[in-house]
């Protein structure tokens, strides 16, 4: 009698529409993994910024999750096919092709020109849950250069754009927290010339052409340093995911579906911050929703049971499961 009674009040649609839930988000934490330089990258946008004189009004952001090599490029605009000319003659060029690209879901990026450069050139896109940006690591590397750009160009907002050497600078010679290394460093084996190294005497510079066994000594000493930087890099990033895993699943439960399971979807136009903002007496949940795919551990696709109208990629923590009275035994 109990177990009835209980299926019966859970399966009350307008309570599962409106009321607040207790339980802990679904979904526990799958970190990315990273083994070496230009595997995986993540893109953004930034902006729209106050337009500067050279006529930018946007920031591309890429950004390497192994070295946390930052690039940053000034925009005019932002159209698919600005963004795909960039991606390709400015990064792809020097880079290599990443196994994986990781990006939001802007237009530019589900773009045609956009998806069809990165199937052509076997690269994996992937694309963060709707309304979950820090799925992406370029977000951190926003966080840190608004400030940075509102700093500089303080007395000056025209010239925002200007400074983005300096700013990317600052980023790749700055040691990051999970690799306890520099960008630069992790890229090329040494540390640049700083300001502060002027104070030190300069280095001895040499005139004459170096012979074969100094560029053998010099390839023997580099690979003497990356190398073991990278296993290190490794150990220290896997240490690092596992500390963020441990602290995010405290506060999430395991949770998952499968394709045909109806579900609920957080009204996305009441998230902020990660939190319920919505209207007042607004339902909090939209749907049912039905699963249609299952795009990875955490990210589903969902059609609307009513108008048919498709949601993807959703995060599992926007779901929550639908219960009919149907199902009642």
């Amino acid at each position: 009698m109990r177990h009835d009674v209980e299926a019966y009040v859970r399966a009350c649609e307008l309570c599962q529409k409106f009321k607040a839930s207790n339980k802990k988000p679904g979904g526990l934490m799958r970190p990315i993994v990273e083994n070496e330089p230009w595997n995986t990258i993540g893109i953004d946008l930034t902006g729209p910024l106050p337009k500067t004189r050279r006529g930018n009004t946007y920031i591309l952001v890429v950004i390497d999750y192994f070295t946390k090599w930052a690039e940053l490029f000034a925009l005019a605009n932002t159209k698919a096919k600005t963004i795909a000319q960039i991606f390709v003659d400015e990064v792809l060029c020097r880079f290599g092709f990443p196994v994986r690209v990781i990006s939001d879901n802007g237009a530019q990026f589900i773009s045609n020109i956009f998806v069809n450069v990165c199937q052509v050139l076997d690269i994996k896109h992937q694309r963060t849950p709707l309304y979950h940006p820090q799925s992406n690591l370029c977000e951190r590397v926003n966080r840190t250069l608004k400030p940075l750009l509102a700093a500089l160009a303080y007395n000056d907002n025209k010239s925002w754009d200007v400074k983005l050497p300096q700013i990317a600078f600052a980023l790749r010679t700055a040691p990051s927290d999970s690799t306890e290394q520099t960008p630069a460093f992790l890229m090329f084996g040494r540390h640049p010339r700083q300001p502060l190294d002027l104070c030190l005497p300069s280095p001895v510079s040499v005139d004459q052409f170096p012979t074969a066994t100094d560029l053998s000594d010099y390839r023997k000493r580099l690979l003497a340093d990356l190398l073991p930087a990278y296993v290190t890099t490794r150990e220290l990033l896997d240490i690092s995911h596992q500390k963020q895993a441990t602290q995010y699943n405290q506060h999430h439960r395991p949770l998952q579906f499968e394709p045909g399971d109806l579900v609920w979807v957080t009204a996305l136009s009441g998230i902020a911050m990660g939190k319920w903002r919505g209207k007042k007496l607004s339902p909090r949940r939209e749907g049912p929703y039905r699963v249609v795919e299952r795009l990875s551990s955490l990210t589903y696709s969902l059609i609307y049971t009513i108008t048919s109208q498709q949601l993807s990629p959703i995060h599992i923590n926007r779901l929550e499961r639908y219960y009919s009275f149907s199902s009642i035994d």
